[in-house]
């Protein structure tokens, strides 16, 4: 009597399961091209492959690698672009702070030469709503006007500003003022009073800028250009 045997088995599917039953974790040294789930090859001679595979599916992750792989000059331009655009924004974010309209609490002469040089900043930079509340904050018009003053210079113009030279600060009866230069040439003075507790422009000169539509250090570089001349301030222009 011949005896029953159980046939044999394949594989243990559970073989290679994790805890959950979920994922299959694929190890493969290959000398050459070596296909995985359904497809996907890993190029090259010594290929070492450690990623989950979900189901038949190759995760992003690795679908990624495969194309930087076969594709390397792509890959390496990608790279360069991603990182020379972040290495861009982070020098222009850091080369133009913003406008400190705080300095106009600060007391004493500190106080006014502050306020002076952040207004040179707003000017550069085009900002009109902060240049009107260091400068003047209780006219409403000033941010309309000097919105278009601004826009009306391009900004390597605006840069000049910098080229306009500040003086140590002197207390005077109205409060205080800072005498702005050019190339070593008295150019007059920014007049500041104190009005509530912090420091503003005088305010007869700040009309006349803004008759003229022109920033504080704006007309000084106008005047150099030839393209206006703004009571008080005169440049040279030879």
């Amino acid at each position: 009597m011949l005896e029953e045997r159980e046939p044999p088995r394949g594989p243990d599917p559970r073989r290679g399961q994790d805890a959950r039953g979920a994922q299959n974790r694929v190890n493969i040294r290959s000398e050459g091209s070596t296909t995985i789930s359904g497809g996907a090859v890993v190029a090259g001679g010594d290929a070492h492959v450690g990623d989950v595979v979900h189901g038949d599916k190759i995760t992003i992750v690795q679908k990624a690698r495969q194309w930087a792989i076969a594709n390397p000059l792509l890959a390496g331009g990608l790279a360069v672009v991603v990182l020379s655009g972040s290495i861009w924004t982070g020098v222009s974010l850091g080369s133009d702070p913003a406008v400190d309209v705080s300095v106009v609490e600060e007391p004493g002469l500190p106080g006014a030469l502050h306020t002076v040089e952040q207004t040179r900043l707003a000017e550069r930079l085009g900002d009109a709503a902060s240049w009107c509340h260091l400068v003047q904050p209780g006219d409403s018009s000033c941010e309309t006007t000097m919105n278009s003053a601004f826009a009306a210079k391009s900004q390597s113009y605006r840069d000049r500003v910098e080229e306009v030279g500040l003086g140590e600060p002197e207390k005077i009866d109205s409060g205080a003022q800072v005498a702005l230069s050019w190339q070593g040439s008295s150019q007059g003075t920014a007049r500041l009073v104190q009005a509530g507790g912090r420091w503003q422009l005088n305010t007869s000169d700040y009309g006349l800028l803004k008759l003229c539509g022109a920033g504080l250090f704006l007309s000084l570089v106008d005047a150099k250009s030839q393209e206006l001349k703004c009571g008080m301030f005169q440049l040279p222009t030879s």
